[in-house]
Protein backbone atom coordinates (compact mmCIF):
# COMPACT_ATOMS: atom_id res chain seq x y z
CA UNK A 1 0.00 0.00 0.00
CA UNK A 2 3.27 2.40 0.97
CA UNK A 3 4.49 1.93 -2.26
CA UNK A 4 0.86 2.69 -4.17
CA UNK A 5 0.91 6.43 -2.16
CA UNK A 6 4.70 6.71 -3.22
CA UNK A 7 3.49 6.07 -6.42
CA UNK A 8 0.47 8.31 -6.67
CA UNK A 9 2.04 11.23 -4.76
CA UNK A 10 5.68 11.22 -7.66
CA UNK A 11 3.21 11.07 -10.37
CA UNK A 12 1.12 14.51 -8.75
CA UNK A 13 4.46 16.12 -8.15
CA UNK A 14 5.28 15.40 -11.80
CA UNK A 15 2.30 16.78 -12.93
CA UNK A 16 2.21 19.50 -11.00
CA UNK A 17 6.36 20.20 -12.53
CA UNK A 18 4.90 19.53 -15.82
CA UNK A 19 1.91 22.03 -15.40
CA UNK A 20 4.40 24.82 -14.50
CA UNK A 21 6.80 24.38 -17.04
CA UNK A 22 7.45 27.61 -18.97
CA UNK A 23 4.35 27.52 -22.21
CA UNK A 24 5.20 28.20 -25.48
CA UNK A 25 1.81 28.37 -27.04
CA UNK A 26 3.26 29.90 -30.51
CA UNK A 27 1.98 29.17 -33.89
CA UNK A 28 4.66 27.24 -35.66
CA UNK A 29 3.19 27.33 -39.28
CA UNK A 30 2.55 31.40 -39.24
CA UNK A 31 5.80 34.01 -38.71
CA UNK A 32 5.65 36.16 -34.96
CA UNK A 33 6.81 39.30 -34.00
CA UNK A 34 8.50 39.30 -30.61
CA UNK A 35 7.60 42.55 -28.54
CA UNK A 36 5.75 45.60 -29.47
CA UNK A 37 3.45 48.22 -27.58
CA UNK A 38 0.48 50.49 -28.94
CA UNK A 39 -1.89 53.48 -27.80
CA UNK A 40 -5.43 53.29 -28.51
CA UNK A 41 -6.66 56.90 -29.99
CA UNK A 42 -9.72 58.74 -31.19
CA UNK A 43 -9.14 61.46 -33.81
CA UNK A 44 -5.45 60.88 -33.77
CA UNK A 45 -5.48 61.74 -29.71
CA UNK A 46 -4.74 59.87 -27.01
CA UNK A 47 -7.75 58.12 -24.98
CA UNK A 48 -7.83 58.10 -21.43
CA UNK A 49 -10.30 55.59 -19.80
CA UNK A 50 -11.85 55.93 -16.31
CA UNK A 51 -9.34 54.23 -13.80
CA UNK A 52 -12.60 52.22 -12.31
CA UNK A 53 -13.10 50.08 -15.42
CA UNK A 54 -11.03 47.02 -16.90
CA UNK A 55 -10.09 47.29 -20.36
CA UNK A 56 -9.08 44.70 -22.85
CA UNK A 57 -8.66 44.80 -26.78
CA UNK A 58 -9.76 41.46 -27.87
CA UNK A 59 -7.91 40.66 -31.28
CA UNK A 60 -9.12 38.04 -33.44
CA UNK A 61 -6.41 36.77 -36.25
CA UNK A 62 -7.46 36.08 -39.69
CA UNK A 63 -6.30 32.16 -39.02
CA UNK A 64 -8.99 31.93 -36.43
CA UNK A 65 -6.60 32.79 -33.48
CA UNK A 66 -7.62 35.71 -30.51
CA UNK A 67 -5.98 37.27 -27.62
CA UNK A 68 -7.04 39.11 -25.28
CA UNK A 69 -4.70 42.47 -24.93
CA UNK A 70 -5.23 44.09 -21.01
CA UNK A 71 -5.09 48.21 -21.33
CA UNK A 72 -4.26 50.78 -19.14
CA UNK A 73 -6.52 53.45 -18.46
CA UNK A 74 -4.21 55.86 -20.38
CA UNK A 75 -5.08 53.61 -23.81
CA UNK A 76 -1.60 52.19 -23.77
CA UNK A 77 -0.68 48.12 -23.73
CA UNK A 78 2.14 46.71 -23.98
CA UNK A 79 2.61 42.43 -25.52
CA UNK A 80 5.38 40.06 -25.52
CA UNK A 81 4.78 38.69 -29.34
CA UNK A 82 1.77 37.89 -31.67
CA UNK A 83 1.35 36.35 -34.80
CA UNK A 84 1.73 38.66 -38.09
CA UNK A 85 -1.28 39.46 -39.72
CA UNK A 86 -4.59 40.96 -39.78
CA UNK A 87 -7.37 41.43 -36.75
CA UNK A 88 -10.39 42.21 -36.36
CA UNK A 89 -10.36 44.52 -32.90
CA UNK A 90 -13.03 44.70 -30.30
CA UNK A 91 -12.51 46.87 -27.52
CA UNK A 92 -14.46 45.50 -24.20
CA UNK A 93 -15.53 47.93 -20.81
CA UNK A 94 -16.11 46.80 -17.69
CA UNK A 95 -16.79 48.91 -14.55
CA UNK A 96 -14.74 47.87 -11.68
CA UNK A 97 -16.82 50.38 -9.29
CA UNK A 98 -18.57 48.48 -6.20
CA UNK A 99 -22.00 49.84 -7.37
CA UNK A 100 -21.85 48.99 -11.00
CA UNK A 101 -20.53 45.95 -10.49
CA UNK A 102 -23.33 44.51 -8.04
CA UNK A 103 -25.42 45.40 -11.56
CA UNK A 104 -23.57 42.90 -13.74
CA UNK A 105 -20.40 45.43 -14.74
CA UNK A 106 -22.05 47.37 -17.37
CA UNK A 107 -19.27 45.20 -20.16
CA UNK A 108 -19.53 47.82 -22.95
CA UNK A 109 -18.08 46.20 -26.65
CA UNK A 110 -16.72 48.25 -29.52
CA UNK A 111 -15.98 46.88 -32.91
CA UNK A 112 -12.66 48.99 -33.51
CA UNK A 113 -13.35 49.80 -37.51
CA UNK A 114 -10.27 48.83 -39.69
CA UNK A 115 -8.81 46.44 -37.09
CA UNK A 116 -5.44 45.98 -37.10
CA UNK A 117 -2.64 44.40 -39.03
CA UNK A 118 0.93 43.50 -37.31
CA UNK A 119 4.03 43.89 -39.38
CA UNK A 120 7.20 42.01 -38.59
CA UNK A 121 9.89 44.81 -37.45
CA UNK A 122 7.16 47.07 -36.67
CA UNK A 123 7.42 48.01 -32.53
CA UNK A 124 4.80 50.89 -32.48
CA UNK A 125 1.08 50.31 -32.53
CA UNK A 126 -1.88 53.01 -33.18
CA UNK A 127 -5.19 51.39 -32.70
CA UNK A 128 -7.67 54.66 -34.37
CA UNK A 129 -10.79 53.69 -32.37
CA UNK A 130 -13.33 55.79 -35.60
CA UNK A 131 -15.69 58.35 -35.54
CA UNK A 132 -18.38 56.21 -33.88
CA UNK A 133 -16.48 56.38 -30.59
CA UNK A 134 -18.41 57.06 -28.18
CA UNK A 135 -16.32 57.90 -24.29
Amino acid sequence: MRVFHRLVATLGVALAVAGCAPQTDRPQDVPTVDAFVGRVTYDGKPVQFPPDEELQLKLFHEKGTSFGIPLTPEGTFTIGWMPIGKYSVTLLRNSTSAGKKANGGNRVVYTVPGGLSIEEGKTEYQIELGKNWKL
